[in-house]
């Protein structure tokens, strides 16, 4: 059982990469299998064809913002600690996932044309558990009201494009590159968004 899950694994992060650097339609299971080093009959029989590949590659990524979100409700007592917590959890994951923000910026490009139903859902869940903790914040007097769908993908936009986009802002401007790590990304958005939402006199 184990080694057949670690041969799951490195199919899946050999398939993250193609998904990553040429998208769903462009994506060659030939290619996937020999980045794995496994033919392609034990890619099929491992996991499955392109599209199953592709979900298993989009869900397992999202897993580690679901992670975050859940800790953030689970280990924080009010709404800005939480939506605080969220954005560096969610950050963490970005920065620490080299080909993840790279998928998910082709499928936001696409207007997710390629996306998983299943993973619709998980962000349709994202969006729920942002409503509810703004939701909270209104009631202790902390936030205004906001649109959580903006927020929420002006929160993961920013996170996605700030994480690829760091050699590039260190070239441009490499005496002011801006935030380049999860903690300084999380802290700046912290920072902006907190002025926005929070009600005068509430930001911490």
């Amino acid at each position: 059982m184990a080694s057949r899950r670690m041969d799951e694994n490195v199919i899946l992060d050999a398939a993250a990469e193609v998904f990553a650097e040429k998208g769903f339609a462009g994506a060659r299971v030939d290619e996937i299998a020999s980045r794995a080093g496994v033919n392609k009959a034990m890619l099929y029989y491992r996991v499955g064809d392109k599209e199953e590949l592709y979900r298993r590659v989009v869900i397992r990524g999202q897993e580690g913002f679901r992670n975050a979100m859940i800790r953030s409700l689970a280990e924080t007592d009010d709404a800005q600690d939480t939506f605080g917590s969220m954005i560096h959890g969610v950050a963490e994951h970005a920065f620490n996932n080299r080909v993840l923000p790279s998928i998910i910026l082709r499928e936001f490009a696409g207007g997710a044309s390629t996306l998983p139903a299943e993973a619709l859902d998980n962000l349709r869940e994202f969006t729920e558990i942002v409503r509810s903790t703004m939701t909270m914040g209104r009631e202790e007097g902390a936030f205004r009201d906001v649109d959580t769908v903006t927020l929420q993908f002006l929160v993961i936009g920013t996170i996605l494009v700030l994480s690829r986009t760091v050699c590039l802002r260190r070239e441009l401007l490499p005496d002011s590159p801006g935030p380049v790590t999860a903690a300084e990304t999380a802290n700046f958005l912290k920072d902006i968004l907190f002025r926005g939402i929070c009600r005068e006199g509430s930001q911490q």
